[in-house]
């Protein structure tokens, strides 16, 4: 429900991934707004970077991040201007970032088409591209541009991201957090004809302003020319080759989710949920510790089998890569480690020399390194994510 009281009119936030997103998949629904009275303002997560430069003119300008990025913050401003003047911010800056925080730029991630015909990540994003940002900085940014805002209700895309771009993908998830976290509306573009709408926004009496709007996206999209015989149809060609028609109207659906998903992640997760998540870690590793400590010299069978040796090493890599398979965490194993080493030593102090809790033979030296040895590997190891895509379909 909005907060819009009746002494001001309704602010609303569009939260998009590149500039022209904006105008192409939510233009019409924007100039009617404002031409409502609305106060509306687009958020931009990225530049664009990485788009395709289409016109002889602009094509040198492809692969130099810095000069497309450039030209395309020309274009969203013309854009935007022919769409009736909303407000611009963009993610991570002045107005879209927690005031503690230094400001930053979000790049473009890049795509490439599956054989689908919908995009699906490239294989070279950015180590500064959006989705190799933690999501928990991504959420606080929006969470920041509502604020600053003051919105009432904030628009993003399905969890599919519209057509499959990570981008588009990740700003869905933000989006979502951050409007449930700031107790506001939240409502996902879809397409008209699935059937899915909770609004539809009869668009075809701002027609000339998205046609305008759209035109001054020419590094991107090739706009066909006016129809004599039907002035309101707009279409044009995208990067890949496939025409694209205007709808008459934009449709959207409310989420009706109490809550959003709970992260998945470590890096999905709130400031305060890292700091909670790797205090458990650390909480697992200290038991760990004590009760390897106490039981691994135990033995059984006449033949002496060190069952507590092998028990407490299996349960040290089982906690370990578990983890860091469910959570992608480095900090999360780090602290396990951390706890073990710790109550381990703390429960030899105690005994004194004479301990009997980690003798000089080779269970004791087993404990001993054992657990260091493990948790060093497992930090070291490369991103476990692809494993955990498979025990888990459908996440990001």
């Amino acid at each position: 429900m909005s907060k819009a009281s009746v002494t001001r009119p309704e602010r609303v936030l569009f939260v998009h991934a590149h500039p022209d997103d904006e105008t192409l998949s939510s233009g019409g629904t924007i100039a009617t707004l404002l031409e409502l009275g609305a106060e509306v303002t687009v958020l931009t997560a990225t530049r664009g970077e990485r788009g395709e430069m289409l016109t002889e003119r602009l094509a040198p300008l492809a692969g130099d991040a810095q000069r497309v990025a450039a030209h395309r913050e020309t274009e969203i401003d013309a854009a935007l201007a022919a769409l009736g003047g909303p407000a611009h911010l963009w993610l991570g800056g002045r107005g879209a970032r927690p005031t503690d925080l230094p400001e930053r730029r979000y790049v473009d991630s890049g795509m490439q088409w599956g054989p689908d015909g919908r995009a699906t990540a490239a294989d070279d994003a950015p180590v500064d591209s959006l989705t190799a940002a933690d999501l928990g900085e991504v959420v606080d940014d929006v969470r920041a541009a509502i604020r600053s805002t003051g919105a009432d209700a904030v628009v993003s895309y399905a969890d599919d991201g519209g057509y499959g771009h990570p981008d588009h993908v990740r700003v869905h998830h933000a989006a979502r957090y951050a409007a449930r976290a700031e107790e506001v509306a939240f409502s996902m573009i879809v397409a008209p004809e699935t059937g899915e709408a909770d609004v539809t926004v009869d668009v075809l009496p701002v027609r000339a302003k998205v046609r305008a709007a759209v035109e001054q996206y020419r590094s991107q999209v090739t706009v066909d020319p006016v129809d004599p015989a039907d002035p309101t149809a707009l279409s044009w060609v995208m990067p890949h080759g496939v025409r694209e028609h205007a709808p008459a109207v934009e449709a959207f659906r409310h989420d009706a989710d109490p809550q959003p998903p709970a992260p998945q992640t470590y890096a999905e997760m709130s400031g305060q949920g890292k700091v909670a998540a790797v205090a458990v870690a650390l909480v697992l590793g200290l038991v760990t510790g004590g009760l390897g400590t106490v039981t691994h010299q135990q033995t059984v069978g006449a033949a002496a089998f060190p069952i507590g040796m092998v028990i407490t090493t299996l349960l040290v890599i089982g906690l370990t890569v578990g983890i860091r398979l469910l959570y992608r965490s480095r900090a999360m194993v780090a602290a396990i480690g951390i706890g073990i080493l710790v109550a381990t030593q703390v429960l030899v102090s105690v005994g004194g020399q004479g301990s009997p809790l980690v003798l000089a033979n080779a269970a004791g030296y087993v404990w001993t390194f054992a657990p260091a040895v493990i948790a060093a590997l497992v930090l070291a190891w490369p991103d476990l994510s692809g494993l955990r895509s498979r025990t888990a379909p459908g996440r990001e």
